[in-house]
């Protein structure tokens, strides 16, 4: 792991010195109400909009000469609620009395923008989702190498490539949801996973995301080969887009279990994850001039969000070199379960050896109560 320290520092360089840049020219949620779609009747902006998990309806009254622009004398007249449902708050008064409305609801306001957390509403699934469902598949559940055991060392998730595309319930004509993501392991027990992700939904977001996993792992070989083993993850989160920038560290951790029965040809095994995970919002967002201190602080106020994912496999061997595998996955959240959906993942795929060696090629078909996407992916599993 030392040895790789030096080429991990650029990478952690590059997203600390983001926060920076992303803190720059912030203005609250005034500024995010400007960027929505708009008209502009005579003296009045009306806005209409959906901003991450918030539907917004609002219309602005010029008081300067300038319907362009939202300064403290306008009055605004504002309503917010979940996508899909009315309005459950609403402010009427001058601007400059609207950034102080918006902190003293700052509770309210990150439960309908970012109701089950920042990372699900900007890379379109949570971290601790996300982290759980790549422990199982590229790990707990990794059943590739059960048939080979004799044959002088163990194949593991090497590298891996995922294209995802997303939609949204309630999406519109010109929306779009798209991700990119990747996972690469320094070692049987280390890797560093990525993701990009692109919203278009009248405001275009860009986020990104990058974490280094630790999870050892010990295997009792038995009848049925067991897999107990932790994990500890952190990472860097930053969201760009014209309504607000936002910027968090993500940590996590838990123990996780996972059994196989290799039956001939037919391999078949189960698992489960339980982690805890937690954002921090830096003190880069809490300036005076970034209005966006109500949102990092009621961010940081949340408490630690567990979730427990579990599933299953079967794997067919269909020749020498090739084998079908097909993996289900459930994830369930264990707290803020108002808030945070239930997901579940379908991933079938076809494995072809190369000696020890083995590359993947599959697909993944994702769906939660608003959103569901499909993914193709690639894996190369090594010989460590």
């Amino acid at each position: 792991m030392i040895r790789n320290t030096p080429r991990l520092l650029p990478l952690l360089l590059i997203h600390i010195t983001a926060f920076a840049s992303l803190a720059e020219a912030q203005s609250g949620l005034s500024q995010a109400v400007l960027q929505l779609p708009s008209n502009i009747l005579g003296s009045v902006r009306v806005v209409d909009g959906r901003l991450y998990g918030g539907a917004i309806a609002a219309t602005i009254t010029d008081q300067d000469g300038d319907p362009g622009n939202f300064q403290p004398s306008d009055i605004i007249t504002f309503e917010i609620g979940p996508r899909g449902q009315p309005p459950i708050l609403a402010f009427s008064g001058r601007q400059s009395a609207f950034e102080d409305w918006t902190s003293d609801n700052a509770d309210a306001l990150l439960a309908i923008l970012f109701p089950a957390g920042l990372a699900s509403s900007v890379l379109g699934h949570g971290a601790g989702e996300l982290h759980g469902q790549q422990i199982l598949l590229t790990t707990a559940l990794a059943t590739e190498d059960v048939r080979r055991a004799g044959q002088g060392g163990r194949a593991g998730a090497g590298g891996l490539i995922e294209f995802e595309s997303l939609r949204r319930d309630g999406s519109r004509d010109g929306d779009s949801a798209w991700a990119w993501q990747g996972l690469y392991s320094l070692s049987r027990t280390v890797s560093l996973q990525g993701r990009f992700a692109q919203q278009r939904e009248g405001v275009t977001t860009r986020a990104t995301t990058f974490a280094a996993d630790y999870h050892p792992f010990i295997e009792i070989d038995r009848s049925i080969r067991w897999r107990i083993g932790g994990t500890a993850r952190g990472g860097l989160l930053f969201s760009q887009s014209d309504a607000m920038d936002l910027g968090s560290f993500e940590l996590g951790g838990g123990g996780w279990v996972s059994g196989f029965k290799d039956l001939g040809r037919i391999r078949v095994g189960g698992g489960t994850i339980l982690q805890g995970s937690k954002s921090y919002v830096p003190p880069v967002f809490d300036g005076e001039n970034n209005g966006l201190a109500f949102l990092a602080e009621a961010i940081n106020a949340r408490g630690i969000q567990y979730d427990l994912t579990y599933g299953a496999t079967v794997g067919v061997d269909t020749s020498p070199r090739t084998a079908v595998i097909v993996k289900f996955l459930e994830n369930r959240a264990l707290s803020s379960r108002d808030e945070r959906p239930d997901s579940w993942l379908l991933v079938s795929g076809l494995s072809y050896r190369l000696g020890l060696p083995s590359v993947n090629f599959g697909y993944k078909l994702y769906s939660a109560p608003a959103v569901r996407s499909h993914s193709v992916f690639a894996q190369g599993n090594f010989n460590w």
